[in-house]
């Protein structure tokens, strides 16, 4: 199987430094090139998991829009790490497969994720109309 490496960057969106730092740390530890890319180009769920953490870190106010760049470089590097030491004692390893369960989560996590910023989101709205607007009959308790 060939690997179009242009294609695969794009679909990813990685930045070509971050490709270049994976391939050399796998690179560094005896990692063949063309695992390397597979590796790459297998991570997409947890890319997405990552992405997925750092926006609720940034809706629960732990994460700021002016660091979200340094937190997301952390966990790739953690990421990193861990992809590098599991190919090292482990290499046959189905990273594709974990990758896949990994995007999975990611996706039903993201849906209940929204599910609750949307009862938030409802709420917020519902208070400020009975509170903020005054509208008595969105309230039975604010009725006199």
């Amino acid at each position: 199987m060939k690997i179009d490496l242009n294609e695969t960057l794009k679909t990813l969106g990685l930045p070509l430094g971050l490709v270049a730092l994976f391939a050399a740390v796998l690179g560094l530890f005896g990692v063949q090139l063309d695992t390397i890319l597979l590796i790459i180009e297998g991570l997409v769920g947890t890319f997405a998991l990552v992405a997925l953490v750092i926006d609720i870190l940034k809706w629960a106010g732990v994460v700021n829009d002016g660091t979200a760049g340094k937190w997301s470089a952390i966990a790739n590097l953690v990421v990193l790490v861990m992809v590098t030491v599991v190919f090292k004692l482990y290499p046959t390893f189905d990273l594709g497969g974990v990758d896949a369960y990994i995007a999975e989560f990611a996706k039903v996590a993201g849906i209940v994720f929204a599910y609750i910023v949307q009862l938030v989101g409802s709420r917020q709205v519902h208070l400020f109309m009975v509170r903020g607007l005054k509208v008595r009959a969105f309230s039975y308790s604010m009725r006199v």
